[in-house]
């Protein structure tokens, strides 16, 4: 299978040959898996050509086509075996080209390119998604200055005092009622006549004039109301 593929002889090689040695003992050995995992590591790092070969080989005899196929991309390799492990990788990624660049070695794909690398790195960004602008975070509103706060602010109104009608004077006690308070001189005659014989009821004078003064602190009271309610008058 080897004899059957030819790779291009002018890619730079950094070396590596204890890698390559350790994995042909252990490919010698029957440890297919040692091997690939070997050379995996290698050209992560290197570009090397013979190990680019030889991992398609070990991927080739272990199953993984499309795996052969990535590493014999990054080659210059042609043949009926290259081409099966080629359609196969093609059709594993379902023509995707960034995924089918991402499986390629990553040493394969630093520095400078082959034509065929070129083209599907060129694919592979084209077909990427571009990333969407993230939305810009809307200002938080500013807090308003303090003058404009306490202007937006409404002005507290005193409650205007209730409209209390003015203390009603009520009269004190009379001293001395002239009425009923009989001179000394005429202290016993008075005891000897009743008081219903008397043409005099003090109790009817004394209600009506509470009842004038009564009216009199109204009419007060409600003239004092309305110039508070009608100033001006």
């Amino acid at each position: 299978m080897v004899g059957a593929l030819w790779f291009d002889a002018g890619m730079v090689s950094t070396g590596g040959e204890d890698a390559l040695k350790r994995a042909r003992t252990a490919l010698a050995s029957g440890r297919l898996t040692l091997a690939r995992d070997i050379l995996e590591d290698h050209v992560h790092l290197h570009r090397d050509a013979e190990a680019f070969k030889m991992l398609g080989e070990i991927r080739h005899r272990i199953g993984d086509l499309p795996g052969a196929g990535a590493a014999w991309f990054a080659t210059s390799a042609k043949g009926p075996i290259v081409d099966e492990a080629v359609g196969a990788w093609r059709t594993k990624h379902d023509d995707d080209f960034a995924a089918m660049w991402a499986t390629i070695p990553a040493s394969a794909r630093r520095g400078e390119l082959t034509p065929k690398l070129a083209a599907l790195k060129a694919r592979a960004e084209a077909a990427a998604p571009s990333p969407e602008p993230s939305p810009s975070p809307s200002p938080s509103p500013s807090p308003a200055p303090a003058s404009t706060a306490r202007a937006k602010a409404p002005k507290k109104v005193a409650p205007e005092p209730a409209a209390t009608a003015p203390p009603v004077a009520v009269p004190q006690a009379r001293a001395a009622d002239p009425v009923r308070a009989p001179r000394t001189d005429e202290a016993a005659a008075d005891r000897s006549v009743p008081e219903a014989q008397s043409g005099f009821d003090a109790a009817k004078v004394i209600a009506w004039v509470l009842a004038a003064l009564f009216v009199v602190c109204a009419v007060v009271g409600l003239i004092t109301i309305l110039q508070w309610l009608v100033p001006g008058t």
